[in-house]
């Protein structure tokens, strides 16, 4: 099952013949991340048309809510299930609570980012009646299978760039503030480079806080094989800093085993937690 965020409703047709099987959209302040927002009125026509083309509809929504923001989630979470919304992405416990009060756990899709890494934090959430789980984004190919044979109903995302820190205050603003600087960007869109590392990392602020994400994209196209063999059945696209054209790119070369040399796979050949005399 490949899914995929999506950049435009017009993408939709051309994505399926590329071989989506489902895609991700965003929503008004509770999603954080996503690469396009819809609003309630046209969620309806989003969901008619996946269904006309077979595509399930899932949402991010990722957002960490604070106490005030409950209620309106709550509100969120009834609109997706009067549509039959096909997943929802958290990484709040309360939206978990709130999706088990309502009886549309099997919606939900945990994605903690760095969080899930290993098969007892898998089995410990599918245990709460959910559809999946994501998990950590650099992980070696080792211990992915390792979990992939204890655990079930597992996410990985194979291409596109991920997030490496999250922060709710905006820092992007505070720094150029702190440095006087009236250089701000539209989209508060910018590049950090670290003083011993010559990669630049995406990094971009917006509503919800301050994003970094990897130097580099993922890219999993010699590890697919391996990762269907272990049992892993989602694979996930994020075109985040790209487009649906890329999307596509991605599908095709999966579908004739071509190697699109866009991104990069090291991180399926480190291990995740490295000790200090080790180094």
């Amino acid at each position: 099952m490949y899914i995929s965020t999506i950049h435009s409703l017009e993408s939709l047709e051309k994505l399926k013949e590329a071989g989506i099987d489902a895609v991700i959209i965003g929503v008004p302040y509770y999603s954080i991340r996503h690469c396009i927002e819809v609003d309630k009125t046209n969620l309806q026509v989003w969901k008619d048309k996946c269904k006309e083309l077979n595509i399930k509809l899932y949402v991010n929504f990722l957002r960490m809510c604070s106490e005030k923001e409950i209620e309106k989630a709550k509100e969120w979470m009834q609109i997706f299930k009067d549509i039959n919304m096909d997943g929802i992405y958290y990484a709040d416990e309360g939206i978990l609570y709130i999706a088990q009060e309502m009886n549309i756990q099997n919606k939900l899709i945990y994605q903690p980012e760095t969080l899930v890494t290993s098969s007892m934090d898998v089995n410990f959430y599918l245990e709460q009646g959910i559809q999946a789980v994501s998990l950590a984004h650099e992980m070696s190919l080792d211990e992915i299978t390792m979990i992939a044979h204890a655990a079930d109903h597992l996410e990985v995302l194979v291409n596109g760039y991920f997030s490496i820190m999250y922060s709710r205050r905006p820092l992007i603003s505070n720094y150029l503030d702190a440095i006087n600087s009236n250089a701000i960007k539209e989209n508060k869109r910018y590049d950090l480079i670290e003083k011993t590392r010559d990669e630049r990392m995406p990094i971009y602020e917006d509503h919800a806080g301050t994003h970094i994400f990897s130097a580099n994209p993922i890219s999993s196209f010699e590890q697919m094989d391996s990762l269907k063999e272990a049992g892993i059945k989602r694979f996930r696209i994020d075109s985040i800093f790209f487009d649906d054209v890329y999307t596509i790119q991605v599908l095709n070369a999966y579908k004739t085993k071509t190697n699109l040399n866009i991104g990069c796979d090291r991180w399926y050949h480190e291990t995740t937690i490295k000790k200090k005399e080790g180094q």
